[in-house]
């Protein structure tokens, strides 16, 4: 009984910090243009609810053309996350070589440094191979997550080598084992990978700025900033094109959140 006394407070703490902001940016979006965009609590909530400030947001800029842009980026980047983390994991985990251990303990070592301190090295090479200005360039120096890979080293870790074994026996070449005996046993961290790769696809930033010169090019998150020169003082828009940002990434995560769960639990319980 103690316990849940805490617990529940905490809970409902926890949910309350995540989920005021969320609600705020609603509000925000639904205020008309005669409410103040400030003040607590008088004008917290709107009075009079209205979606001009979503329309609005649609006709300033090319939101849909922004949306696309993004899905495609976060479209490619989830796939080739999610190819080259299973591959290269399943290489970690796996297969033995020379120099397996050293080469694992650096990939994992770059995973605290941040993209920004390849930045412009990276923007030198994508220039070098013609790949600016492209959503190929795009993807290309972000395509697979250290996360991922590590994810996906441990999952194929946690099989028993038994299965393996016997494949081989039975005369199974090692793309057949691959296929038919290891992909099977870890689709719950293919599933986490996948969403990992789309969401961190979608909230590219930094890079889509610098490396893209077309406006017609840009992913959501960076056209959106044309709203603050347009409105500056209008948080209402702004905040409308948020929620608009917001909707694929939690989408996704709602379409897939019982193949995560069930991923991280298998792992959970493996480990």
């Amino acid at each position: 009984m103690k316990e849940k006394l805490i617990r529940w407070p905490l809970m409902v703490l926890a949910a309350g910090t995540v989920l005021a902001p969320l609600l705020w940016q609603v509000t925000m979006a639904l205020k008309s243009s005669g409410e103040s965009t400030v003040g607590f609590p008088g004008t917290l909530l709107p009075k009079h609810p209205t979606f001009e400030n979503f329309a609005t947001a649609f006709t300033e800029i090319p939101l849909l053309r922004y949306v696309g842009n993004s899905l495609q980026i976060a479209g490619f980047g989830m796939v080739t996350n999610l190819v080259l983390a299973t591959l290269t994991g399943y290489a970690l985990a796996r297969i033995p070589f020379r120099g397996r251990a050293l080469y694992t303990t650096v990939l994992l070592a770059t995973a605290v440094l941040p993209f920004e301190v390849i930045l412009v090295s990276t923007l030198l090479v994508s220039r070098g191979l013609h790949l600016n200005d492209t959503l190929v360039g795009v993807v290309l120096p972000q395509a697979v997550s250290i996360v991922s890979i590590f994810v996906m080293r441990q999952a194929f870790i946690r099989i028993p080598g038994e299965l393996g074994e016997a494949a081989d026996m039975d005369g199974a070449g090692p793309l057949q084992v691959f296929w038919h005996i290891m992909l099977p046993s870890v689709r719950g961290s293919l599933a986490v990978i996948a969403v990992l790769g789309f969401l961190d696809s979608w909230d590219h930033f930094i890079w889509p700025l610098v490396s893209l010169s077309d406006p017609a090019k840009y992913p959501v998150n960076v056209g959106v900033q044309y709203l603050s020169g347009t409105f500056s003082a209008d948080q209402r828009v702004i905040s409308a094109a948020a929620i608009v940002v917001m909707l694929p990434p939690l989408l996704v995560y709602f379409l897939m959140q019982k193949q995560v769960f069930r991923g991280l639990a298998e792992g959970a319980l493996k480990g």
